[in-house]
């Protein structure tokens, strides 16, 4: 058994996936397996893979039947995992020598099913920029637990950041929802999460976070995405008998509401948690309440057409901008 097994979900990252192995591969933490899941991707990122694991016996691969998006590779990924820890990483990221044996350590030393290690740098393609992220606001100097509650409010959920207890989301049955597109990591995250009274956060080596430039489809389902991410979060947590007061049931994206089918998807979970939402309104942007408001107070798509720019989003952030300009 492998000290922690790394999940790596791929789709045609071929040009990003040596970067993504060597910082894995090349870890001061060896007893590690892992496992690359082929998304069934169309460019040579099998061939790469395939190739390396020749070369390396603590890389494995594994092929999807059929393409079905991150979530489902991860989980197909947690099925084949043999490791004492579970840790995903992206395809096209990748992470400082130290930070597996340094995340290993903190969950030994404290006991935790979860840690979560705040440190992290934004890298950009074709410019020299960099953004680096350690303190959210509730982050002291030194390593400490805090409320469940506060992390899942301020800390991004971003699976990167966390190394899991693999028998922790073996005995909870902790996986990713069957969804296509944005949103799978705040299920994820959320799910295994809430149920704990406290998370463990420290600051460790940096995760290499690279923002490619996504498509103008992908933007424009992103929204949507997320909020169906949330409906089955909801749902979940409902059906497990766990509190949803006390985390973010929404938030709007760049929401682009084209279309009757999703008007009439959105505005009933809107309704239904619009007054939770109302009564904790402090864990909303202003976006989020606009688009509670533009949609819960019309009846049908033909209304709210009449009434809002369906692209909701970019309609509410243009508005905001000519007010300012008028001061």
């Amino acid at each position: 058994m492998a000290e922690i097994s790394v999940i790596i979900p791929v789709f045609n990252t071929e040009q990003y996936l040596d970067r993504c192995l060597d910082s894995v591969l090349g870890q001061d933490l060896e007893d590690l397996e892992v496992i690359c899941v082929d998304d069934v991707s169309t460019d040579g990122s099998a061939a790469l893979i395939q190739r390396r694991a020749r070369k390396d016996s603590r890389l494995r691969y594994v092929r999807q039947e059929a393409n079905a998006g991150p979530g489902q590779a991860r989980n197909r990924g947690i099925d084949a995992a043999t490791g004492r820890y579970v840790y995903f990483l992206d395809s096209d990221d990748w992470i400082e020598p130290d930070l597996l044996s340094r995340m290993l350590r903190m969950a030994d030393e404290t006991g935790r099913d979860v840690i979560i290690n705040s440190s992290f740098v934004k890298e950009y393609d074709g410019i020299d920029k960099k953004e680096y992220g350690t303190r959210f606001g509730f982050l002291e100097e030194d390593p400490r637990a805090y409320d469940t509650a506060t992390v899942l409010l301020l800390f991004p959920p971003v699976l990167w950041a966390r190394l899991y207890r693999r028998s922790y989301l073996e005995d909870n049955n902790i996986r990713f929802p069957d969804l296509r597109g944005g949103g799978e990591d705040n299920y994820f995250t959320t799910l295994a999460e809430l149920p704990l009274p406290d998370l463990f956060v420290f600051r460790g080596p940096y995760y290499h976070y690279f923002q490619r430039d996504d498509s103008l489809a992908h933007l424009r389902e992103a929204g949507y995405d997320f909020i169906k991410s949330f409906q089955a979060l909801y749902a979940e947590l409902r059906a497990r008998s766990l509190p949803v007061d006390g985390i973010r049931l929404f938030y709007a994206g760049p929401l682009v509401i084209d279309s009757e089918e999703k008007f009439n998807d959105i505005r009933p979970f809107l309704l239904e948690i619009r007054e939770q939402v109302l009564e904790h309104s402090e864990r909303y942007i202003a976006l989020d309440l606009h688009l509670l408001e533009a949609v819960t107070s019309c009846q049908d798509y033909d209304h709210f057409r009449a009434s809002h720019n369906p692209n909701i989003s970019i309609d509410f952030i243009r508005s905001r901008m000519k007010q300012s300009l008028k001061k």
